[in-house]
């Protein structure tokens, strides 16, 4: 056995002893705040729906999913939904998002253009990259639901 091979087992074998080992914490870990909270809780989620709904409602790239709904009503559904999903105190009660986007025939171009809205309304709001990609994988667990249906 080698000086170095012979101190490293010496540290092992203390450390195994003494019940420490380098994975162990010495500090207690605060419990991570949940996406919601992170993404800004109820008020910033609302500012982020009003900013993208108001826009992808306009844009001639998405508009026409968005003609003749109330969109005061779809903003306080999408709230509700993104609160929810994002461990919020929220229960959404709307429709299934099979249901919801049933005969609009969405297109994966479209929902790139509000998925664009999105991250731009949570680059404004100051959400961190972490935060928003995680959102991002969220919503798009939902994309098969919403998609030529």
């Amino acid at each position: 056995m080698t000086i170095r091979t012979a101190g490293a087992t010496a540290l092992l074998a203390l450390s195994a002893l003494s019940g420490v080992s380098a994975c162990s914490p010495t500090v207690p870990l605060a419990p991570r705040t949940s996406l919601f909270e992170r993404l800004g809780g109820l008020q910033n989620l609302t500012a982020v729906v009003d900013d993208v709904v108001s826009k992808v409602s306009i844009d001639p790239r998405s508009r026409r999913t968005f003609e003749g709904v109330n969109l005061v009503r779809l903003k306080a559904s999408v709230v509700s939904h993104m609160c929810s999903l994002s461990g919020g105190p929220c229960k959404y009660q709307g429709d299934s998002m099979a249901l919801a986007h049933r005969g609009m025939a969405l297109t994966s171009e479209e929902l790139q253009v509000m998925g664009e809205y999105v991250d731009q309304a949570l680059i404004r709001r100051g959400v961190a990259r972490q935060d928003r990609e995680e959102l991002e994988t969220i919503l798009d667990k939902l994309s098969g639901e919403v998609l030529n249906k």
